[in-house]
């Protein structure tokens, strides 16, 4: 990390926002969200890997191999770093406010995908939603709307 941060500096490396690779930052700043709302609570599973790649297929039109490979670049970007900050803020920077709160809609689906909404997961998306700058509005209906496409009851604000 101090080894590409001093290569950075003194020019011999480009700053992240410039992506070289097949997908747009923003795009690979959504999946690294995405995995780390699987990773928050210390356990993994496939419904919930599947939940992701779905996702990212599905809300970036990319065929499933695409998807896949757009997964293991944002893995490789999440081992990468210490926080956060850097994927949300290219999310707040990079769609408008519907298409954010449509990310965090896919934040949910992630969190409730192994049907165990863990107290992590549900901190993790509201100080996302903070970062990505939506009012609570947005966060309720963002929550809704992914409790509605698992197919799961809310039993309100605490569920």
């Amino acid at each position: 990390m101090l080894t590409k941060l001093m290569a950075l500096l003194s020019g011999e490396l480009q700053a992240e926002g410039l992506e070289t690779g097949p997908f747009e930052r923003r795009h690979i700043a959504v999946a690294v969200l995405l995995l780390e709302a699987m990773y928050i609570d210390h356990r993994t599973s496939e419904r919930e890997h599947a939940a992701i790649t779905r996702l990212l297929r599905e809300h970036f039109a990319l065929p499933e191999e695409a998807a896949q490979q757009l997964v293991a670049v944002a893995d490789e970007r999440f081992a990468e770093v210490l926080d956060d900050w850097e994927f949300a803020e290219a999310v707040r920077s990079g769609f408008n406010a519907a298409e954010r709160r449509e990310v965090l809609t896919m934040l949910w689906e992630v969190a409730y995908a192994d049907g165990d909404l863990e107290r992590l997961e549900e901190r993790l998306v509201s100080r996302l939603a903070q970062q990505l700058d939506l009012d609570r509005d947005a966060v309720d209906a963002a929550r809704a709307t992914a409790v509605a496409r698992a197919g799961l009851i809310d039993d309100g604000p605490d569920a």
